[in-house]
């Protein structure tokens, strides 16, 4: 974390500022090491951390050394504005995505005590560092993909007609919480028949049916790290028509994993699985963006789309989902997490996708 944390100081001095104001808690945790619910990070000359009383046994075993740590007793902007170290400040930045007008009001009412700031938006700056995973990261990810994969395989023998997809989703909550201590990495799909053709499918009551498709799409967390992944089976023996797309989505898929790499043009990778979907005739039904980055959140700054300007980065941590959704009928989606390297990429998950599971 402290590499971190020198980037960040030469980010601000390059942009001429004086301090740096992270009030998003994911970016609180990635820069500190804290996982509460209530704390603050401004960077400085030196890193000030601040919390309230519930968690100041908690940041003595989560918070780097090199952290000055305050406790909040009369609000965060009137602690903020005891720092001695203000004295030294007049540009502080502030992530303008992260913070209410009101809150900026309340700090320059209170900060403007004891001295003139000129407060500058942000954006991305601490984001821009989490879209490339170091090592300790990966592993992390890596092991909520294990569990991912563990969970999916004890679930997938649950799978019979009967079973609603809130049991099955309700199974995979139950497992997550058993293996990490933690639930879902985000709302698991549990999708069958025609509410696979939804993408974002809530578990409903709906029953299993021998002959329905069904997407699962989960991931674990482990020490804050999100997994995601998702496989779609069907129940019984699958028809021609069900072989065929699944078919298809495979080799969009294999053809993106085959040809992304670290500095393509996002655009262009996902067009690596877009064209093959769209060469099957089924352009119109792949709607949504071929992946999206995956780390302290499921949904982690990078995207893999077609309106995407920037280019991969190496070190980032990717998922690659395409999938054909046909209304009434229902849909197919494979989704795998990768890391990208200067010639390709390393798949973290492991589940079976060689060919449509019939169960």
């Amino acid at each position: 974390m402290e590499r971190r944390l020198s980037k960040i100081k030469t980010r601000i001095k390059k942009e001429g500022l004086d301090g740096l104001l992270v009030t998003n808690l994911k970016n609180v945790r990635y820069l500190s090491g804290y996982t509460g619910s209530n704390g603050y990070v401004f960077i400085a000359r030196r890193m000030h951390f601040f919390t309230d009383f519930r968690y100041q046994e908690q940041v003595k075993h989560e918070v780097i050394p090199k952290a000055l740590i305050h406790i909040i007793t009369k609000g965060f902007a009137n602690k903020l504005a005891e720092l001695a170290e203000l004295k030294n400040v007049a540009g502080i930045g502030f992530e303008a995505d992260h913070m209410t007008i009101s809150a900026l009001q309340r700090l320059k009412k209170d900060l403007g005590k004891v001295g003139r700031f000129k407060w500058i938006p942000t954006k991305g700056w601490v984001q821009e560092l989490r879209n490339i995973k170091d090592s300790e990261e990966v592993a992390l990810i890596a092991r909520a993909a294990r569990i991912t994969d563990k969970t999916l395989a004890e679930v997938l023998d649950l799978v019979k007609p009967g079973v609603t997809e809130r049991e099955l989703a309700a199974e995979i909550a139950y497992r997550f919480q058993r293996y990490t201590g933690l639930p879902p990495a985000f709302s698991s799909i549990v999708a069958s028949g025609p509410n696979s053709a939804m993408p974002h499918a809530r578990p409903t009551a709906r029953k299993l049916r021998k002959g329905d498709l069904v997407t699962f799409d989960l991931g674990a967390q482990w020490k804050g790290y999100s997994a995601d992944m998702t496989r779609t089976i069907v129940i019984g023996k699958a028809s021609k028509k069900q072989k065929d797309i699944y078919s298809i989505v495979l080799r969009a898929q294999k053809r993106a994993l085959d040809g992304i790499r670290a500095g393509m043009d996002f655009r262009k990778a996902d067009a690596l699985a877009r064209d093959v979907i769209k060469e099957a005739g089924y352009g119109p039904y792949f709607g949504h963006s071929l992946g999206h980055g995956v780390g302290l959140e499921t949904h982690d700054g990078l995207r893999i789309a077609p309106t995407s300007k920037d280019k991969i980065p190496r070190g980032a941590v990717v998922t690659v989902e395409p999938g054909i959704y046909l209304p009434n009928w229902g849909g197919v989606r494979i989704e795998d997490l990768v890391y990208v390297t200067a010639d390709g990429v390393r798949i973290l998950s492991s589940s079976p996708r060689a060919k449509l599971a019939e169960l």
